[in-house]
């Protein structure tokens, strides 16, 4: 699914990598941020699992992030995001730390997977999920109007 395909009162569904959640909220990068205002506006659907939550754990204590921060993390995943606990096992990633997010992808069904890992923009597409960097997603969201 493309974005200039989709009328624009469609809500996209998507999933985010954790490294993005410390791009905005650690290290306050305002291109990411911009997805996230389109979260918190209801304009794009946001999928996380337990796993996920567990990675932003897991990097945010690497990254000696706050305390205070983390929670702020964790009341917008909870509060904005919609949780859903994928029940398939994908062994696809050359990473295989990043199997977790083609399975939240293909659980949630989503349209799109925002990454900058390239283990995981390698595959361009998983099953229905297109995965994109930020800096390719913004665009698509300008053409649709969301932006």
């Amino acid at each position: 699914m493309t974005l200039s395909s989709n009328p624009t009162n469609t809500i996209l569904k998507i999933v985010i990598d954790t490294n993005l959640f410390l791009s905005v909220f650690a290290f306050r990068g305002q291109m990411v941020n911009l997805i996230f205002d389109l979260v918190i506006s209801r304009k794009l659907d946001m999928y996380f699992s337990p796993i996920l939550k567990q990675e932003l754990k897991k990097k945010f204590e690497f990254f000696q992030v706050s305390d205070t921060v983390f929670e702020e993390v964790m009341e917008f995943v909870n509060t904005k995001g919609i949780l859903i606990e994928p029940h398939i096992t994908i062994e696809k990633s050359r990473d295989i730390k990043d199997n977790f997010l083609l399975e939240l992808s293909e659980a949630a069904n989503a349209d799109y997977l925002v990454t900058r890992d390239e283990d995981l923009l390698v595959f361009k597409k998983w099953k229905n999920t297109e995965i994109i960097k930020p800096e390719d997603f913004l665009p698509l969201l300008r053409k649709m109007k969301l932006l």
